[in-house]
Formats: structure tokens, C-alpha cells, sequence
């Protein structure tokens, strides 16, 4: 499914999900993001070679924002079905109980120049869709927030995310879950 989004600044964008022709220009995309914004996405390395190996898990799915304009990259998520297994004790400790065929963890990124235009939102309204046809009753964050990332913690928190707990890894963390 896709579909066409108007920005707040009138941009079209196409919403999509990521297809194998694909990988030169999310390499682009990823490779131009500012150090402070790579820095808060992490689910797989920025070489080419480390996207494309990702992608062969089938568990993991790939959405883009594309400017009409120019064919490039705006925004990226990724869903992955069910959840990292590493954070699996950390989940039940706060008393959930991960489900691989119910949950899935989700890692967002919108370009810097994009940032605060609405395409977060209308990514995850077109994610959300998705999700909902699969039968998914829960979004986990994909290895928490950082703390730190105000304006992130609060996106989550407007969409109904709460919080389970705070783990420490390169700073202060929260996991967050949004129960669908």
C-alpha cells in the first residue's frame, strides 16, 4: 500500500514501503543525516552491504517518505515483526510478556531538514494501517529512546506510548509500548 502525503509545507510525499531498488538511495539518505541524528537511529550499520544483509531477515520491514521532486529519501522506518530478543528480559521485568506474533518494534528517522513538517505522523498513521490489517496489539521501541531526545519522547507520548522503564545504554533510556 501506498500513498501520497502533503506536507505542512506543501511537498508532496510518496509513502511507501522500502523495495530492493531501493538501497542506493536509502544509503544516500542515511549517509546524509547530521552525526546528532544518526546517533539516535541504530537498528543496522549505514554501509550498503549491512542494509542489504538486514533486509534478507524477512521479519523486517522498511518504509520511506519520498519527495516527489527529486525521487530522495525524507523519512525511513523500519517495523520489525515481534521483538529484539536481547530486550526480551528487560520487557518481562517490566511485566510484559513479549508476543512474536502480536508485537513488533519499531525505529523511526526523519531527515534534519524534515524534521517538524508532519511526516512522522503521517508515516506512522500509514504504519499504523499496516499494522492493524497484521493483526499487531502492540509497538515496541526499537532499543528505547534516549532520554535525552525530548522532542521524541514527547512524539511517543501524543501517540499513546507509555512508559515502561529506564535501562542504561550509551545514556539514560526508556522503553516505551504502544498498545494497539
Amino acid at each position: 500500500m501506498s500513498k501520497i502525503f502533503t506536507t505542512k509545507n506543501n511537498q508532496q510525499l510518496h509513502l511507501r514501503k522500502l523495495q530492493s531498488g531501493d538501497l542506493d538511495t536509502l544509503f544516500n539518505y542515511l549517509n546524509g543525516l547530521s552525526d546528532s541524528t544518526r546517533k539516535r537511529f541504530g537498528p543496522h550499520a549505514f554501509d550498503k552491504q549491512s542494509i542489504a544483509d538486514f533486509y534478507q531477515d524477512e521479519s523486517n520491514t522498511g518504509y520511506l517518505a519520498i519527495d516527489q521532486e527529486n525521487s530522495s529519501i525524507v523519512a525511513y522506518s523500519i517495523i520489525k515483526s515481534g521483538y529484539l530478543e536481547h530486550d526480551s528480559e528487560r520487557l518481562r521485568s517490566y511485566g510484559i510478556d513479549p508476543n512474536r506474533l502480536t508485537d513488533c518494534t519499531f525505529a523511526p528517522s526523519v531527515g534534519d531538514a524534515w524534521q517538524s513538517a508532519g511526516i512522522g505522523n503521517a508515516m506512522f498513521q500509514h504504519i499504523l494501517t499496516d499494522l492493524k490489517y497484521l493483526n499487531i496489539k502492540r509497538i515496541i521501541l526499537w532499543g528505547g529512546v534516549q532520554a535525552d531526545n525530548i522532542k521524541a519522547v514527547n512524539y511517543y507520548k501524543k501517540y499513546g506510548f507509555r512508559t515502561l522503564g529506564a535501562f542504561e545504554h550509551n545514556g539514560k533510556n526508556y522503553d516505551m509500548v504502544l498498545d494497539l
